[in-house]
């Protein structure tokens, strides 16, 4: 039969050896191991391409193991995250999402084996007709696209560059605190990709106050580069400008050609993300102990940052 794993580069090889544990000539072997575990877990109904399969193994240093745990939490997680992982189709509201410019991967890495850039930019989510949750479902749809496509992101991980400029109070209240915990869960032990450095830009005063009340729900260390700057000049002092998009200052294309090429891919996907609906975990057919998640361990958080007063 044949493989969809890409061959690698000798430099982006020898990485992999290094940051992901991965050996060349054994990846085909654990990732037929890791099919069949799926197959056999009764509990669970998830697909099993193979380029999917690598990106869990990379992301957990190809421990078998911790790719299992990895890859059962990000589809357990769906039944108590509908509204972020379910109803995962290229339709209008979903392309109109991405034609808003709300996320933009540029085309290029940060460096031939660098990282991937992610820009965000939430001044273009309208509270009027969509809502976060619709932002970012778009947004890790195309994580796991980038899981299945691109070697420098499942190797040497992500970049996210969230842009604060122009977001008004009425969208910043969107963002409940139980949301963003969810997907913080997500980011950390669901998702094959990681994070390994997250840059906001442009932060206001009452985002400021905002961005120390979420701190709050979260993690005293995070597992990634956590950096606030007020001027976007500042980004440069941490990435280089090639990394991003001309109307950043940078020289790795134009926005609008980064949305047209994301458009076109998300239509090549449309099949792949329609038959996701099927996929989940059925608790009652696990063996063992019941997921995190069914454990209910993302309960007990609500409410707004309407409660929250600012200076």
């Amino acid at each position: 039969m044949a493989t969809k794993l890409r061959p690698l580069d000798p430099q982006l090889a020898a990485l992999a050896k290094t940051e992901c544990n991965e050996e060349q000539a054994q990846r085909a072997e654990i990732v037929a191991t890791i099919q069949t575990w799926i197959t056999k877990s009764p509990h669970l109904k998830a697909p099993t391409d193979e380029r999917l399969i690598l990106a869990f193994l990379r992301r957990c240093r190809f421990s078998q193991e911790e790719a299992k745990k990895r890859f059962d939490n990000y589809y357990s997680l769906r039944a108590v995250f509908p509204e972020v992982l379910g109803c995962r189709q290229v339709d209008e509201a979903l392309l109109a999402q991405l034609l808003r410019s709300i996320h933009v991967i540029p085309s290029r890495p940060v460096s031939p084996q660098g990282a991937r850039v992610i820009i965000s930019q939430f001044r273009n989510i309208d509270p009027k007709k969509s809502s976060p949750r619709e932002a970012f479902k778009l947004v890790f749809i195309l994580l796991e696209i980038l899981a299945l496509e691109c070697d420098n992101a499942s190797i040497s991980g992500l970049i996210w560059v969230v842009d604060c400029r122009d977001v008004t109070m009425e969208q910043m209240m969107q963002y409940d605190p139980f949301l963003l915990k969810k997907a913080f869960a997500l980011v950390e032990q669901c998702l094959p990709l990681k994070f390994v450095e997250i840059h906001m830009i442009n932060m206001r005063k009452e985002g400021q106050s905002i961005f120390n009340f979420v701190t709050k729900f979260l993690p005293s260390k995070l597992p990634f580069k956590f950096v606030i700057h007020k001027k976007s000049e500042e980004l440069y002092d941490h990435l280089p400008r090639e990394a991003m998009t001309i109307e950043y200052g940078g020289t790795n294309g134009y926005q609008a050609e980064a949305i047209d090429f994301w458009r076109q891919k998300l239509q090549e996907y449309k099949d792949y993300l329609a038959k996701d609906a099927q996929y989940g975990t059925n608790e009652k057919l696990r063996v063992g102990l019941a997921s995190a998640w069914a454990n209910g361990e993302l309960d007990g958080m609500s409410g707004s940052f309407r409660k929250l007063e600012l200076d």
